[in-house]
């Protein structure tokens, strides 16, 4: 019997609580904000009317209003490649960087540095071959890509 009572009073805790919590949606100045009812939605969007002879079984007027096909056919083929991209092969960067100048009265060289070496080099010069040295100036290095035949330089950085 003292069991059941005790369930009456948690019981009546709990409506009092759930009670009391209902309360807490007010926003504490004295306002109290309206309650939707439950019930049916307001409709948002307006449907404009379709005429009775366009009317099928089981159509749906078209969202845009154009009918269209209900089931468009459609193929399983996988599509079409892409076009092929026609690029021209580029010679990659120069993996030398500017190391110093010797000026002796002769032919000019330059100091070239790749990871941890370094070379001197002068004009005609073929380094891994794939690099020319066409020409070497207090401004820049001109090499020769040999497989691509293309030009590229270095710059000294010395005006």
């Amino acid at each position: 019997m003292k069991r059941a009572h005790g369930l009456i009073l948690a019981l009546g805790a709990v409506l009092a609580a759930a009670w009391w919590a209902a309360g807490l949606d007010d926003e504490g100045d004295g306002s109290t904000r309206p309650v939707r009812k439950a019930g049916r939605a307001p409709r948002s969007v307006a449907v404009p009317p379709m005429p009775l002879g366009e009317l099928r079984l089981g159509a749906r007027p078209p969202a845009d209003g154009v009918p269209g096909e209900l089931f468009p056919a459609r193929s399983f083929q996988p599509p079409p490649p892409p076009p092929p991209v026609d690029t021209k092969p580029v010679a990659p960067p120069l993996p030398y960087r500017y190391g110093g100048a010797l000026e002796d009265g002769g032919v000019p060289a330059a100091f070239l540095l790749e990871r941890d070496e370094v070379r001197a080099v002068r004009p005609g010069d073929v380094l891994d071959g794939r690099y020319r040295v066409t020409a070497v100036s207090r401004q820049r290095i001109d090499f020769l890509y040999l497989p691509l035949n293309e030009t590229q330089s270095l710059s000294t950085g010395t005006p």
